[in-house]
């Protein structure tokens, strides 16, 4: 799917397979998970997960987590570490 700069705001998104989405600069801060999400090899530059927790998310891999946008308060699955670029600075465009 082709999701690049969607916005998720109030979404809430049950069972989703974003499997070989792009989802570069999409919006999911905002969104809420029900049930599982699998990310796998979904492209995910500046996607934005503040907050979210992706703990038990099936898929993704520190290449993705190392291109998105989380904070202190995003949860990752056992494995993955927040990388040194977080937070993301506001996307103005």
């Amino acid at each position: 799917a082709e999701l690049g700069r969607a916005d998720f705001d109030k979404a809430v998104l049950t069972g989703v397979k974003f499997s070989f989405a792009n989802l570069s600069r999409a919006d999911l801060s905002k969104a809420t998970f029900e049930g599982p999400a699998t990310f796998e090899r979904a492209f995910m530059f500046l996607t934005r997960i503040e907050g979210l927790d992706l703990s038990g998310a099936a898929g993704l891999e520190q290449a993705q987590i190392d291109l998105a946008c989380g904070d202190a308060s995003t949860k990752l699955p056992a494995g993955l570490s927040a990388p040194s670029t977080w937070p993301c600075p506001a996307d103005h465009d």
